[in-house]
């Protein structure tokens, strides 16, 4: 059982379950409608495990090199049963999101088909694999929207989840440049240098951080969001950034960015409530 929460990869499923938990709270979700989120949070995170475990099987050459106690990659899990793996969780969470409404399974659907294709072919091309997965990390939230009927307060978190999953996919290629390089995979890390992708990843967090600033500044948000974001999101930014400049230490930035992406969540949380 552990190497199949190590191949779904668990930390990443719950930021998925919450992420549609959070589209719900944003949304003002009453009691009678809580069921509807809970379920759209379950069908979104399977299919995350889903596409997280279909993404190990198309990169076991890379990860021999980058990841090499993952679980297939290690051979403590056999590529037949992550396959069925796979098709089992992804197609009960497209199961589950059916019984939810028509536009919620369209997403969903939708979802599996470019996280699919991200693993087939996207992730080796350059750029295009790094949208692929920002959108569908920014489309959680609409997706979570959908699911109430209620998508006006939404957009918002899914920019934010966008951009931060954005820079974070850059600078996960130049943390995986070595094992890209082996097999030919071809990113903004393997094409132009690691410090290109330093570059960009600070450019694009000084545009969240200023977006950040323009939401309150617009009245998009209130002053309770932008508190919690100076508390934490701020500062790690500006430690990720001496980081990528002085250090490039590309996996200390990654999981910097993915608590920017949590503490996101609760400034938006915070200032809903």
């Amino acid at each position: 059982m552990i190497e199949y929460l190590k191949l779904a990869r668990i930390g990443n499923v719950m930021i998925a379950f919450l992420s549609v938990e959070c589209a719900g709270i944003l949304c003002g979700i009453n009691v009678s409608r809580t069921w509807v989120v809970l379920a759209a949070a379950i069908a979104a995170s399977l299919i995350t495990a889903g596409g997280n475990a279909v993404n190990d099987l198309f990169d076991i050459d890379i990860d021999k090199i980058n990841r090499p106690n993952r679980p297939i990659a290690s051979g403590r899990l056999s590529p037949e049963k992550a396959k069925m793996f796979y098709a089992g969780v992804t197609g009960i969470g497209l199961l589950i999101a059916a019984f939810i409404n028509i536009p919620a399974f369209a997403i969903a659907v939708g979802a599996s088909i470019l996280i699919f294709l991200y693993s087939y072919k996207l992730k080796r091309t350059i750029f295009y694999g790094n949208l692929a997965v920002a959108f569908v990390t920014g489309l959680t939230f609409v997706y979570g929207g959908t699911a109430v009927g209620d998508l006006k307060d939404v957009y918002p978190a899914a920019i934010f989840a966008f951009l931060t999953n954005l820079i974070r996919e850059i600078i996960k290629d130049a943390e995986d440049v070595g094992g890209d390089s082996y097999v030919g995979v071809h990113t903004i890390a393997t094409r132009y240098g690691t410090a290109v992708s330093s570059r960009i990843s600070i450019a694009l967090t000084a545009i969240l951080l200023f977006m950040v600033w323009g939401a309150y500044h617009l009245s998009v948000l209130p002053i309770q969001f932008l508190t919690v974001c100076g508390l934490t999101i701020l500062p790690i930014g500006v430690y990720i950034t001496y980081l990528l400049i002085t250090r490039h230490s590309f996996s200390e930035a990654s999981f910097g960015y993915k608590l920017m992406m949590i503490f996101g969540l609760a400034a938006l949380i915070v200032g809903k409530v």
